[in-house]
């Protein structure tokens, strides 16, 4: 079971997330560019109400980036979106080996 979940997309695709974030906060993106342009998910709610009304507002860190700081619920969103992204892409392996 252990070997199997090492070896899933949601495994993997959440080391990619945590990378992500990881480089966001240190500075490395200080634009957001990977954060958020490359996910979809969030680059389609970054501009919506529901994030100015519900991520915007959580608790701050500061990072390296332009801004000084970031709500810590966009870190969580992306870690969530990109779990999301891995799971689906197991269920369709999942579905081929079937």
């Amino acid at each position: 079971m252990k070997k199997r979940f090492f070896r899933s997309f949601t495994f993997h695709f959440l080391l990619a997330s945590l990378l992500t974030i990881h480089i966001h906060y240190i500075g490395q993106d200080s634009h957001g560019i990977v954060l958020f342009e490359l996910n979809p998910i969030l680059n389609n709610l970054r501009y919506t109400h529901f994030a100015e009304a519900f991520i915007q507002p959580g608790p701050s860190i500061a990072t390296g980036s332009l801004s000084g700081s970031i709500s810590i619920y966009w870190y969580a969103a992306h870690l969530l979106s990109f779990g999301l992204y891995g799971f689906i892409l197991d269920i369709i392996r999942l579905g081929f080996k079937r």
